[in-house]
């Protein structure tokens, strides 16, 4: 037989009133599931707004055969790659020097130093951190600001996220994110322009946020701002204003990404996780969405 759990809940609102269930019954994958794993699928199945506290009561558990599929089932994933291919010689940032990647220690050159048709290749890589798609943590922009080592994974891994279309614009405002729920999310801006990717015209003229969109995102408590572009400030001057912003609130930035046309609207997880570097602020990373299939 498989596991059912039975409970009862009481929820409040933040805003004033609450619900309450009695005798729930929902099919479980393990013999037994948290509290908090419950709240959560309540509130989300649902579709509740302004939840403040959830108490789960009189839980207990039995054997029924399922009638759907089990809420703490893990589903199956389709991994989305969003990063670019790094390679010797590629330009990502006009004026900063092309990665050099080579063998330190050929297959050729180890014979000789393990058993007959062992052989190995040890390679050797020099670039600078600003190569491919990339991470911008505050360190990038703050002598005093957390660098690779010192932000968390959870910062870099297993967002919820969301997919913004700015399509075939330039100047990007605020009325792309207004109305929509964006707080302690990862944000991915679609502007098509990696489609220009190693060409010259991906240099110039590119898609970017302004100044206000960074200041709305920073007060709606965003957690990454991740763009297909070949960089989220407007680049024709001096000034960096969305950088000084988003990293001043340790909001990370993800520059250079691709492939952000396959991601839904929402409801997926983004990762982008660089290795921990002490003193590096931005470090190339392969990112990628985790889209339940």
């Amino acid at each position: 037989m498989d596991n059912r759990v039975v409970f009862d809940f009481e929820i409040e609102f933040t805003n004033g009133g609450g619900i309450q269930g009695q005798d729930f019954r929902l099919d479980i994958a393990a013999d037994t599931i948290s509290d908090a794993e419950l709240a959560e699928y309540i509130v989300k199945d649902l579709r509740l707004l302004m939840v403040g506290k959830v108490n789960i009561l009189h839980k207990f558990y039995i054997q029924e055969k399922h009638k759907r599929q089990p809420i703490n089932q893990p589903l199956p994933e389709q991994l989305v790659d969003l990063s670019h291919t790094i390679f010797d010689g590629l330009i990502t940032y006009k004026g900063l020097p092309a990665p050099i990647i080579c063998d330190f220690l050929s297959r050729e050159n180890s014979k000789g130093k393990y058993e007959e048709g062992t052989e190995f290749q040890i390679g050797k890589i020099e670039m600078v951190s600003n190569t491919g798609t990339y991470i911008d943590c505050p360190f990038h922009r703050f002598a005093h600001g957390k660098d690779l080592s010192e932000v968390g994974l959870e910062a870099f891994a297993n967002l919820e996220s969301i997919t913004i279309d700015a399509t075939g614009v330039m100047e990007i405002g605020i009325e792309y994110f207004r109305n929509l729920e964006v707080r302690g999310k990862a944000v991915m801006v679609k502007t098509g322009w990696s489609n220009n990717w190693n060409t010259d015209a991906y240099y110039e003229n590119h898609p970017f946020l302004t100044r206000e969109t960074a200041e709305y995102l920073r007060d709606c408590g965003v957690k990454l701002v991740g763009i297909d572009s070949h960089n989220i400030d407007d680049t024709r001057g001096n000034s960096r204003p969305v950088h000084t912003i988003l990293l001043g609130a340790e909001i990370l930035i993800v520059e250079h990404l691709c492939n952000l046309e396959q991601l839904p609207e929402s409801g997926y997880l983004f990762s982008a996780v660089p290795p921990k570097f002490k003193g590096v602020g931005t470090f190339p990373v392969r990112a990628f969405a985790a889209l339940p299939k």
